[in-house]
């Protein structure tokens, strides 16, 4: 089963950047191969806002919720990237339970 992931661009230039560093949990490769590509752009709905999506399996996208919370758990409470990470983070999990359905 695939999950469809759905990144803002702040999300996607945040994962972008912060693949390169070191996390107590390691971004596997495969999902890292995912992020090398060039994403699918969807705009639709009423916010005109693009969308960065990402198809996956379900384990690569859970692997990529827990480096995203293992990132957050890292990051210093008054680096501004925390909230981007939530973010992230919610994203992720929007797209893993809509999996499920």
């Amino acid at each position: 089963m695939l999950v469809s992931i759905r990144l803002t661009p702040e999300c996607w230039r945040f994962v972008n950047e912060a693949r390169p560093l070191p996390a107590f949990i390691p971004l596997p490769a495969d999902v890292h191969a995912l992020f090398d590509g060039p994403p699918h752009i969807e705009v639709i709905g009423p916010i005109p806002e693009p969308r960065f999506v990402i198809h996956m399996t379900r384990p690569q996208a859970e692997a990529l919720q827990r480096w995203l919370h293992a990132l957050h758990d890292d990051l210093k409470s008054e680096d501004e990237r925390r909230l981007r990470c939530l973010m992230c983070i919610g994203r992720v999990a929007v797209g893993i339970m809509l999996s499920g359905r």
